[in-house]
């Protein structure tokens, strides 16, 4: 048995714990099934939606938040230099954590699983295997995530001179989750081409068209989990091999912003064409940059290295230590100038300047890496994420308001990828990259500063 995962079995499932989880458990389906409706359904019903919110509460926020502070909690105790030190290989160290520290969560979850099973069953064996496995893809990802963040916060950590938080990872990972979703579906990002297709996946109960294809919405959804949950696992996997000190070949990363391409754009191509789709792969995998920039640590002489690699065309040396942004920007730049290219379908919902507003929006994210860059590159790198989010922050808002004010929606295009004025965003946006990029270089090539200085 893998020694990780026995480990962690004993600590979270130990005989008392499981005791006391089985008595709170019937304690709950007990007042259920007595404060159930006395007719026929009621009480099945009743303990089927008792049972969802067991597996949620145990197999999403429980077993998620185990997965995440199995890792930190190692840092807490000074045990996780050791670990490092130890003959497990990567993989091993991965699913060990996350199925032994969360293995108290899942034997809970899985007592509202059969729960729903059995109370549900009149629903048709179909529809219930399709809910029961994309609710298990729920949480294998979300346990994965967690995973992920708390090693990235780890790796950040290390490089600013400060301990990793669960407070700080969690939380961090919850506010950038919202606040890429809330600029997928602005104006300024393709008017969320793509996204409300995606958007409307999950709560649709007919057919989902992706791509030419019309599948049953319960069982794309299931399947779309299944697929994010086994490329969150893979993530969780190699940040860990990071973690023990090996080098990873840049394959899983592209591969990721790939599909991810190709799976948001299937719901923009019934309507719009592969001229639409190809801009919603290029929306989402534009959008990936961002978080791609905040996830790796603020490091000089890794940056120094590639621009070396790069300057001297070895281009083997230079691709393993690449920063993590290159690759989402030159996919979202290749997918944008592609639909640039391609003809519109007829009668399809996009238009030809959607194209140039795409590029603009590269331009614009060519920019805010710039500012992120030169924040997270400051003298006190510990607080740069904070600043380079409040600069974003006003270049856009305080930005916006000034340009409409002077110029109205052509103003606004200067400091924003707007549809109003596509071509003025993108030459805006390319000379304010420039100018980003220049401030942001001075910052990398500056000597390097204590964390406590």
């Amino acid at each position: 048995m893998n020694p990780e995962f026995q480990r962690n079995l004993w600590l979270e499932a130990s005989p008392r714990r499981i005791a006391w989880a089985a008595v709170s458990l019937g304690l709950v389906y007990g007042v259920a099934l007595l404060a159930a409706p006395d007719y026929p359904g009621g009480k099945a019903g009743t303990l089927a939606w008792v049972g969802a919110a067991v597996f949620v509460i145990c197999g999403w926020l429980w077993a998620a938040r185990a997965a995440g502070t199995s890792v930190l909690g190692e840092i807490a105790d000074r045990t996780w230099e050791f670990q490092r030190l130890s003959a497990l290989s990567p993989w091993a160290m991965t699913w060990g954590k996350l199925a032994g520290a969360s293995s108290l969560a899942w034997l809970c979850a899985l007592s509202g699983l059969v729960l729903m099973t059995l109370a549900g069953g009149r629903s048709g064996p179909g529809k219930v295997f399709w809910l029961l496995t994309a609710m298990v893809a729920a949480a294998v990802l979300l346990q994965a995530m967690s995973m992920g963040a708390a090693l990235i916060g780890v790796r950040k950590a290390r490089a600013e001179g400060r301990v990793a938080r669960a407070g700080g990872v969690l939380g961090g990972l919850a506010i950038g989750g919202f606040l890429l979703l809330s600029a997928a579906g602005s104006a300024g990002f393709q008017r969320g081409a793509g996204v409300a297709g995606l958007s409307n996946l999950w709560g649709t109960q007919g057919v989902v068209q992706w791509w030419s294809l019309e599948a049953p919405a319960d069982t794309f959804r299931a399947l779309a989990l299944a697929a994010f949950a086994a490329w969150a696992m893979a993530g969780a996997w190699r940040l860990m091999r990071l973690e023990l000190q090996m080098r990873n070949v840049p394959l899983v990363w592209p591969g990721f912003l790939v599909f991810l391409a190709i799976f948001v754009g299937g719901f923009a191509f019934p309507t719009g064409g592969l001229m639409a789709a190809l801009l919603a792969g290029a929306l989402a995998v534009a959008l990936s940059a961002y978080a791609a920039a905040f996830a790796e640590p603020a490091d000089r002489v890794r940056l120094r290295q590639f621009a070396s690699f790069v300057a001297r065309s070895d281009l083997a040396r230079a691709a393993p230590i690449a920063p993590a942004a290159i690759a989402p920007v030159a996919l979202a730049a290749l997918l944008a100038v592609a639909a640039l290219v391609t003809p519109r379908a007829p009668g399809a919902d996009v238009k030809p300047h959607d194209v140039w507003q795409a590029l603009a929006l590269i331009a614009f994210v060519v920019r805010d890496l710039g500012v992120i860059a030169h924040f997270r590159f400051g003298p006190r790198p510990q607080r740069g994420d904070f600043g380079a989010v409040v600069a974003l922050a006003l270049l856009y808002a305080a930005g916006g308001i000034l340009g409409r004010m002077v110029g109205g929606e052509a103003g606004s295009a200067v400091f924003a990828p707007l549809p109003a004025a596509p071509l003025l965003s993108l030459v805006s946006g390319a000379a304010q990259a420039a100018l980003a990029w220049w401030l942001a270089a001075r910052r990398i090539r500056a000597p390097e500063v204590s964390a406590g200085a």
